[in-house]
């Protein structure tokens, strides 16, 4: 698949030559000879108002060029990349194609071993990568870097700086390749995602630097159909996006929100908290796992209050036992009551842990509670985007400072509260 592809023509002496690249394939390739006057017709790449000079003599690819071919992408790796081992491609690209072409269900372990190949691949790739995609345009290289590598050979500094270009445009070919790899095997519709495959497909990603499929990933992840075993041909059954199962772990939540303000995305940041910890999925857990035993035992203490209060009335004689064990339950009651409220308002509005971002005057306590992970979530934009220095909190202007200020205020909270900055107690 060719993606941010360069062409570029130009005339020699009786010949005209095309130069292609798709993601670092590189190559000259020959045209049925034409005339001077064809060649002045062919147009200008990219636009551009400089004329294109030919070069002198036609050459053949770089000797430093190492091929890398698999069924999902093809690149030329140059010199910069001869670290990358073919052996671990092969196995990448083998292990793929095991699950993606299996006509039944692949096992989860098979599947666990496709994606540990590409994390083992995006390791080596990370230690080298690229910036973000956002922050360099492989558009804009110039074809001049690609068509006159030849003539600078005596030029050390051009030498490198064409080098260095085919280098970015390789190493971009490579992580495209690993990335498109683990994406084909988690989005294939034979493959249960559990959430190790899962976790493991978001360090790989995270580890490329491309968490843009994150929020996709995670809506997947929730109802994705669920392969029947022993079914041919294979039958399906639609899951409860819904269901606590279906929810996403934090700390996988953590990570793709990490990968995302490394991406300085901002409408990334608030997708990836919108498919996670904003699901009604997982709110439902958090709910069975920190508030149920709670909750229960608060539905279950008057009747447990009151067996003990008709115990402890049997144990004395100054008074009715009746009478008795109505002020006991009362009195037991009202201490177990009060404390649990106290304990209730503690939890839900303590606000240690918070930063900039705090909720707004009037939010529910149980909201506060059960949305702490947004929460907590949209304080560390805030504090990527924002200055580091506390003495210059406040000061932060810009069309993204403003829009999150704006996406902090719908949803009741309140970015940098002036009573709670330093010297405005």
């Amino acid at each position: 698949m060719m993606r941010h592809g360069l062409l570029s023509r130009g005339h020699g002496t009786g010949f005209v030559y095309e130069v292609a690249s798709d993601y670092g394939r590189v190559g000259i390739k020959h045209v049925q000879p034409s005339t001077r006057r064809a060649c002045f017709r062919e147009q200008r790449p990219f636009g551009s108002t400089s004329t294109l000079r030919p070069p002198k003599k036609v050459f053949s690819r770089p000797d430093s060029a190492k091929r890398i071919t698999g069924n999902f992408a093809q690149y030329e790796a140059p010199q910069g990349l001869r670290s990358l081992p073919t052996g671990l491609e092969n196995e990448l690209l083998s292990k793929a194609r095991a699950v993606i072409e299996s006509p039944t269900i692949p096992e989860t372990v098979v599947v666990e071993e496709a994606l540990q190949a590409c994390e083992d691949l995006a390791q080596i790739l990370a230690g080298d990568a690229p910036p973000a995609p956002q922050d360099i345009n492989i558009d804009i290289i110039p074809a001049s870097n690609l068509l006159s590598l030849e003539e600078n050979k005596g030029n050390p500094k051009k030498q490198s700086q064409k080098e260095a270009s085919l280098t970015l445009v390789a190493k971009n070919a490579a992580l495209q390749l690993v990335s498109s790899t683990a994406y084909q095997i988690v989005t294939d519709p034979k493959v249960f995602v559990t959430p190790r495959i899962l976790s493991m497909y978001v360090n790989v990603q995270s580890l490329l630097g491309r968490p843009g499929s994150f929020p996709e990933i995670f809506k997947l992840y929730a109802s994705k159909p669920i392969p029947k075993s022993g079914t041919t041909p294979i039958r399906f059954s639609t899951p409860n996006p819904k269901k606590p199962s279906a929810h996403i772990p934090l700390p996988i939540a953590n990570t793709a929100l990490t990968a995302a303000i490394r991406f300085r995305n901002l409408p990334l940041c608030f997708d990836v908290i919108e498919s996670s910890v904003c699901a009604p999925a997982f709110r439902i857990s958090k709910f069975l796992r920190k508030a149920f035993i709670p909750v229960s035992a608060a539905v279950l203490a008057p009747f447990a209050i009151h067996q003990l209060a008709s115990q402890l009335a049997v144990y004395q004689s100054t008074m009715d036992t009746q009478l008795a064990t109505r002020m006991y339950f009362g009195g037991i009651l009202a201490y177990v009551s009060f404390t649990s409220v106290i304990g209730y308002v503690a939890i839900t509005t303590s606000n240690d842990q918070m930063d900039r971002v705090t909720w707004a005057q009037g939010t529910p306590m149980y909201e506060r509670w059960i949305r702490e992970e947004e929460r907590m979530m949209i304080d560390r934009i805030a504090g990527a985007w924002g200055f580091q220095q506390r003495s210059k909190r406040g000061e932060e202007t810009g069309p993204d400072w403003e829009g999150l200020r704006e996406l902090t205020g719908m949803r009741r909270m309140i970015l940098d509260r002036t009573d709670l900055m330093d010297g405005m107690q």
